[in-house]
């Protein structure tokens, strides 16, 4: 017990306590060291000594019980980690390297959530451009400019190239096509020497959007073969063709060939509207012919070129007559007289005429203006003009008569006959009042078509005047009462009754 608390004095107390430290950090050491370095663990019993002559060196000086008590620890199994320096530098480092991995890792991270990795653009529609900025969150803007080698919306170029970063809500630049210049003047070819691939081959070199390539049926022209160029506006001459005008260039698919898988209906007795109705449906070159008939409507189908129910093709011909109704026969008038003919066919409007003739004798039908045995239906014209003959023109006497009514007679009684009859004047000395026709060259005789006779009129200005013709001109109303040198006033009256009968 003394020994024991011999121990307790202050140097020795804290001796103690330091080796208790020492020892429990030792034995901690060589718990791990145990775990991760098995050699470790056999240690040479000489290294073990020098260990403890070093450990028990520094405390020479120290008091005989301390020394006694170091002595009683030494003979203590310990066991010293050599490598704890080396282990704990080696832990700082590693500490540290995972510090800084672990920044570079999160910087990293944060690199990429910031930044989006920029495709290939090039030859891409704009509108998957804009998809993609949508979806990552960037800016597009936008340049065009025409160009031959890209379709119009089509990316020439990017501002950032493939494979490299953009940071998003940042801007990336395009430039765009407009398609090639449509104001451009383009030299057509001669597509008469080209076949049609030939043709199309030109529009796609040249970009001619607005040329259009054709293909129609021809009957005349082989399949592949060219028809004809048209540009829309007329005004454009060839020479002057820009990439924006419309035109079309035609090349033939040959001959057009149907099957004839289109029953023929029964048309007979059905109305004409039906038929074009049926053929403009199944394309029918449909002829209509027109035909009188006592039996079928006006309007309605006599008969048809092809039988009922058989096959025919589109742009098949066929061929229908249709009903005008009963017919009116025409007919000889020269069978009849004047008068028969103006009376006996109210069907008709006929209209009688009378002209003079050298070689036709009187009464006899010179011509009619439509001719005998023609039908007539209610589509055509029912006027007919009948043409007889007077015979020769016959001159009348016309002495007697006023200069001033010559004209009319000799229109009305030649002229318009027919008859080529005139007159020439010839003012003569007579007792006749002035003006009055008092002798001709020739009269009450016949004379050729063409004739031209004298007539000799009254110079005379001092004779009495004659008496009023009442035929001519406005009656009087108030007589006096001396008319007609002492005859009753009622022959006055008969003499104008007659001068209106003759008129």
């Amino acid at each position: 017990m003394s020994d024991f608390l011999s121990k307790f004095n202050k140097d020795k107390y804290d001796d103690l306590v330091n080796e208790k430290e020492d020892k429990e950090r030792d034995d901690k050491k060589a718990v791990k060291a145990e775990k991760t370095e098995p050699r470790q663990e056999q240690a040479s019993a000489v290294e073990r000594e020098e260990t403890v002559s070093e450990r028990k060196a520094p405390i020479k000086s120290e008091p005989l019980s301390s020394r006694s008590s170091r002595r009683q620890d030494a003979e203590e199994e310990i066991e010293i980690d050599l490598d704890y320096r080396r282990k704990k530098k080696r832990r700082m480092v590693l500490i540290i390297a995972g510090a800084v991995l672990a920044c570079i890792l999160i910087f990293f991270l944060y690199y990429m959530l910031v930044h989006v990795k920029v495709e290939n653009f090039v030859g891409k529609p704009v509108s998957d451009v804009r998809a993609w900025a949508q979806e990552n969150d960037v800016e597009v803007e936008l340049e065009q400019e025409y160009s031959m080698e890209h379709d119009a919306n089509a990316v020439i170029s990017q501002s950032v190239p493939e494979g490299k970063r953009i940071r998003k809500g940042k801007t990336l630049t395009l430039t765009s096509s407009l398609g090639p210049d449509p104001e451009e003047v383009i030299p057509l070819a001669d597509f008469s020497e080209m076949s049609q691939e030939e043709a199309q081959n030109w529009i796609d070199e040249n970009k001619a959007e607005n040329l259009q390539m054709v293909t129609e049926y021809s009957d005349d022209i082989e399949e592949g073969n060219f028809i004809k160029f048209s540009i829309k506006d007329s005004n454009i001459d060839a020479s002057e063709y820009k990439r924006k005008d419309s035109a079309a260039v035609y090349y033939s698919k040959g001959k057009e060939v149907f099957e004839k898988n289109i029953t023929i209906p029964d048309f007979t007795g059905k109305p004409k509207e039906e038929v074009e109705k049926w053929a403009e449906t199944n394309e029918i070159e449909m002829t209509y012919e027109e035909a009188d008939s006592e039996s079928v409507e006006a309007g309605n189908i006599i008969s048809q070129s092809e039988a009922p129910d058989e096959k025919i093709a589109k742009r098949d011909e066929m061929k229908v007559v249709v009903s005008v109704g009963e017919a009116i026969v025409v007919p000889n008038f020269g069978e009849v007289t004047p008068e028969e003919a103006a009376m006996n066919y109210p069907d008709l409007n006929v209209t009688v005429k009378q002209v003079f003739h050298a070689d036709v004798s009187y009464g006899t039908m010179i011509a009619q203006s439509i001719e005998p045995d023609t039908k007539l239906t209610e589509k055509d014209d029912k006027n007919i003009t009948v043409t007889y003959s007077q015979g020769k023109p016959y001159l009348h006497d016309f002495r007697g008569q006023s200069e001033g009514d010559l004209p009319r007679l000799f229109y009305e009684q030649y002229k318009s006959k027919g008859a080529d009859i005139n007159y020439i004047v010839k003012y003569v000395d007579s007792p006749e009042v002035k003006g009055t026709v008092v002798d001709m060259g020739v009269f009450n005789e016949f004379v050729p078509m063409t004739y031209t006779v004298e007539i000799r009129i009254s110079n005379n200005a001092s004779a009495p005047p004659n008496p009023p013709d009442f035929s001519e001109g406005q009656q009087n109303i108030y007589p006096e009462p001396d008319v007609g040198e002492g005859e009753p006033e009622g022959n006055l009256g008969e003499e104008e009754d007659l001068g209106m009968d003759e008129e």
